[in-house]
């Protein structure tokens, strides 16, 4: 059977609750991996800064480190540059001795200069002070007593140290600085010479100069810590954003032109940012004041990954959708079952209201029953009386035939009324029932033969149909017999051409249900919730009570009346029975 489509769709305010239900789930999951999204992006500064704020630790380290190292190294450097000068003047000094010394002190070389850089590459045999001036006279170097006097008192030069945090002058005089007689060396000092008026030049060890800072070197830290997997890159400038070290070597001593480093020097930005990339990627930096002693000696960039962090969000984003939907399939089971159980009692109250509308209609056609039975009854007795007197007191000399049945007629219709008057407080007063036991298949067989006269007369025959073992029955059987003769005398009369009226019987646990079905041309939709009300029938000579009986009676035992029909295709009434009387 083809349900209506108003019992399939539910209510419209469920839709509009299940679409307000699918909006907050929505907004709680855009909300929530925002705020989470943002939370990991903390999370992720959190651990920059961190790092940040460890290998400044370390490079502020290595830095001390390195300059406190250079500087022993330069004043070990001066040591025996100073030794030297006093050697000269007590000594005969050629390159051989010169040699030695650097050898026993591992120098790389040792280098007697003039005031203006170049080498003195003449021997000196003979004792000083006596034979290095007579030399220096001989070449005309011999200075004069004014530039002697200046180069005592010139400071003291150093070149290849990198990492220097005082602020004391490094230079050298200008004759002396365009020679630049250091070029070539990794690391060394230059002193004026008081033996002789002249440079004493110091070169360290190349190779010892390379391996100490390679064993201490911040490139080496950086290279180390740039290995880890969220680490996109580690970058260290200078003051003049030179890069001072760099995960990627080959950068290293470049100049570096980024805005966002030129803004953070001037103090511009907070040293944080996102930066989006061209492949989709993104990564976040860090940039990080690098100060020694309370100077800023550089800048610290650390570039974070964000894949780790961006997979972390999509798994949880992946489980907050999940949480969501299920929330919402819940939601929406559960807003199904409460607007079921709602519609549901709905019904129950509209068919209370109903029920309690037809006892109400019902009550005041009591009162109008009373009322009419007794107006009616009184005349219709006598009436009823006037005609069995005539009938038996007068005889017409004449027409005795057309007298008879003159009266007969009236005494039929007297009673017919008298019949209606009947039904009409049957329908109104309370009824009455007395229960009995009520073996199933023997009373539908004895209903059958009371109506067998009535369809023989319309040619329709009655099939019955029990299913076997049926339960007895406890019921009125005065008024089920009521009920069933007029479903049945309905049925018959519904198919004047004649056909097969069933009566059948079958049961399930609790409930006995009886079926009158007929053959004949059906009922209009438009009359189907009206055939059980009072006085409504589609019968030339019916009264529009017989239904609305039945029903009555059906609802008294505990139990329904029910019927299906289409136009064309017959009818249907089931009337089910509660087996237990508690029920009623």
């Amino acid at each position: 059977m083809v349900l209506p489509m108003q019992k399939i769709l539910l209510p419209r305010y469920f839709f509009f609750s299940v679409l307000l239900l699918l909006v907050l789930v929505s907004i709680y999951i855009f909300f929530e991996a925002r705020r989470l999204q943002g939370e990991l992006l903390r999370q992720t500064e959190s651990k920059g800064l961190a790092l940040a704020e460890a290998m400044e630790n370390n490079i502020r380290s290595a830095i001390l480190g390195n300059s406190l190292l250079e500087e022993l190294i330069s004043q070990r450097l001066f040591d025996n540059a100073r030794l030297v000068d006093q050697l000269l003047r007590f000594l005969p000094v050629d390159q051989e001795f010169l040699q030695e010394v650097a050898a026993l002190n591992g120098l790389r070389k040792i280098d007697l200069l003039d005031l203006k850089g170049q080498p003195l590459r003449a021997d000196l045999p003979a004792p000083r002070p006596q034979r290095m001036q007579e030399m220096m006279a001989r070449m005309g170097a011999l200075p004069s007593e004014e530039a002697t006097e200046q180069h005592r008192s010139m400071m003291t030069f150093m070149w290849g140290r990198r990492w220097r945090l005082s602020q004391e002058p490094n230079q050298t005089p200008p004759a002396v600085a365009e020679r630049k007689f250091w070029e070539g060396s990794v690391f060394g000092v230059a002193i004026g010479a008081r033996s002789f008026p002249g440079i004493i030049a110091v070169h360290a060890n190349a190779e010892y100069i390379l391996n100490f800072r390679k064993e201490i070197e911040v490139q080496k830290q950086v290279e180390e810590l740039g290995r880890q997997p969220d680490i996109e890159h580690i970058m260290l400038v200078d003051n003049e954003l030179k890069i001072l070290a760099h995960t990627d070597p080959s950068l290293i001593h470049q100049p570096v032109d980024d805005p966002f480093l030129v803004q953070v020097k001037a103090g511009q930005e907070p040293g944080r940012r996102l930066v989006r990339q061209a492949d989709g990627g993104a990564h976040y930096d860090v940039v990080k004041t690098v100060t020694v002693n309370g100077s800023i000696v550089g800048f610290l960039k650390i570039g974070l990954s964000l894949k780790s962090m961006e997979t972390a969000w999509r798994r949880s984003l992946r489980n907050m959708v999940v949480f969501g939907v299920t929330i919402l399939a819940v939601g929406i089971l559960g807003m199904g079952v409460i607007f079921y159980n709602q519609q549901s009692h709905l019904r129950r109250v509209k068919s209370l209201e109903a029920k309690i509308g037809r006892q109400e209609r019902l009550s005041e056609l009591g009162n109008l029953a009373a009322t009419v039975a007794h107006e009616i009854r009184n005349p219709l007795n006598s009436v009823s009386m006037g005609l069995q007197r005539l009938k038996a007191e007068f005889s017409p000399s004449q027409d005795q035939e057309e007298y008879a049945r003159f009266l007969s007629l009236i005494q039929g219709e007297v009673q017919r009324l008298n019949a209606i008057v009947e039904q009409f407080l049957s329908l109104a007063r309370p009824l009455s029932l007395k229960r009995e036991e009520i073996a199933v298949d023997g009373f539908l067989t004895e209903l059958v033969t009371l109506a067998a006269g009535d369809a023989a007369a319309a040619n329709v025959r009655i099939d019955v149909k029990v299913v076997p073992g049926l339960s007895p029955l406890q019921a009125d059987p005065n008024y089920l017999k009521q009920l069933l003769l007029n479903l049945i005398l309905n049925g018959v009369q519904a198919m004047p051409a004649g056909g097969t009226l069933t009566v059948a019987a079958d049961a399930d646990k609790d409930h006995l249900r009886l079926t009158v079905a007929d053959q004949g041309g059906g009922i209009e939709p438009e009359s189907m919730g009206k055939i059980f009300e009072p006085y409504f029938t589609t019968k030339a000579n019916g009264s529009g009570l017989g239904l609305s009986i039945a029903r009555r009676i059906a609802e008294a035992h505990g139990g329904k009346i029910t019927v299906e029909s289409a136009p064309g295709q017959g009818s249907r009434f089931h009337v089910f029975l509660p087996f237990n009387t508690a029920e009623a």
